[in-house]
């Protein structure tokens, strides 16, 4: 016979899960106009194929149609096929960590997901088997942050173009202070024009990321080879090329093979804007410094632009000292701070309808530079660098949760 306990456990549970589904509700109501019941019909009718409320407002499917939509469902099959992949791998590892069976390693990841909104990928890192629900619900994780997109991310033409590095460059080309073009209907004499003087390129993607496809090439001297980099670059898929930018020289010594960047964070809240947390991340060896390829990331105190904590990958991995240069890591005062700052509230004040961005930003021997903007950025690098004192960030972005 099953206890009171268990009964107050599943009214509990079915409490939060009505009030998550209402919330999805009421924002589906808010952006689009619709009243509650034609809502609510027109979600159902997703629910049917598969795509819960979360999955509809993550992707926006109100304003998809044609082939559009049929690449958001793509994804969200994907994304679902993913959590349940991930359910089972993070489950392994809690397992290994904690003593626990396989089962109840997925049971309590359920169980914290319902409570915190946290992924899978979350409960692993985040420790979550040595805490209680209430010390879990101080973290800041990966729910709490779908919830900041969805409040203050509601353009979903600014949020493509973020997405998009040719039309990104359009609209913010003159914070980039270097040269830059496309790959598309460029002829030979433009490309001429574009990299003279210039010795060195990096090419993108148009829709990379994580640095995938990243190419830098050299630009030779003479016309032969010039024109086969023409050639090269037209040949492939569309990108957008920029001329290489030279990083403060402070910010080289770190690791002189990649350009080290900011990852500056943004809300602009009724006019005002929060500068919320701040990275550095640095390179090892590579030609890119993002954490895909290998880098390493400090967190940095946003009033004063100083490192303020070792280095770390998202493996967890701590380091006092960077891996490769042996510069030490906590105390670097970023070059500039002040023209960073400057420069990320300019590109903030440029949208209207995002006002929640991950700036990525080079620093310069003369000041900073934009290099992209990242409307879903990496709520990690507020979390994981507390977690080995145990300390939730949540209490950081409340204000901004109401």
């Amino acid at each position: 016979m099953k206890s009171i306990k268990y009964y107050m456990k599943a009214a509990e549970r079915r409490k939060i899960l009505s009030n998550r589904k209402e919330f999805y509700l009421d924002y589906v109501c808010r952006q689009t106009g619709w009243d509650r019941a034609k809502a609510k019909a027109e979600m159902d009718l997703y629910l049917e194929q598969g795509v819960n409320y979360r999955f509809y407002v993550k992707k926006r499917l109100w304003c998809r149609t044609g082939k559009k939509l049929e690449a958001s469902l793509a994804n969200i099959r994907k994304d679902s096929r993913y959590d349940k992949t991930s359910t089972n791998k993070h489950a392994r590892l809690v397992a290994e960590e904690s003593g626990w069976s396989q089962k109840k390693a997925v049971e309590k990841i359920l169980e914290s997901n319902l409570y915190t909104e946290c992924s899978p990928r979350d409960y692993y890192q985040f420790r979550f088997w040595e805490k209680s629900i209430e010390e879990q619900k101080q973290y800041y994780t990966k729910g709490t942050v779908e919830r900041m997109i969805m409040k203050y991310n509601t353009n979903s033409e600014e949020i493509a173009m973020i997405r998009n590095k040719e039309k990104f460059a359009k609209v913010f080309g003159d914070l980039f202070h270097r040269v830059w073009f496309s790959n598309r209907k460029l002829t030979f004499e433009e490309f001429l024009e574009r990299t003279e003087g210039l010795s060195s390129l990096i090419c993108k993607p148009i829709f990379g990321t994580h640095g995938e496809g990243v190419e830098k090439l050299a630009v030779p001297e003479d016309m032969e080879g010039k024109r086969q980099l023409y050639d090269l670059i037209m040949s492939k898929p569309k990108s957008v090329c920029e001329e290489l930018i030279v990083q403060h020289h402070e910010l080289a010594e770190m690791c002189e093979t990649s350009v080290n960047t900011v990852r500056l964070v943004t809300i602009l809240d009724n006019d005002e804007i929060h500068y919320m947390y701040s990275v550095l991340r640095m390179g090892t060896g590579g030609l890119i410094d993002g954490y895909e390829g290998g880098g390493i990331f400090a967190p940095v105190d946003v009033t004063t632009g100083t490192v303020c904590r070792d280095g770390m990958n998202l493996d967890s991995e701590f380091y006092q000292v960077h891996p490769v240069s042996q510069k030490p890591i906590k105390g670097f005062q970023i070059p500039n701070w002040d023209k960073v700052l400057k420069l990320a509230e300019t590109a903030a004040r440029r949208l209207t309808g995002v006002h929640m961005v991950g700036w990525d930003i080079a620093v310069t021997e003369n000041g900073a530079s934009l290099i992209e903007g990242n409307s879903e950025s990496n709520y990690q690098f507020a979390q994981l660098p507390y977690i080995p004192e145990g300390k939730g960030v949540r209490y950081k972005f409340e204000p901004f949760l109401k």
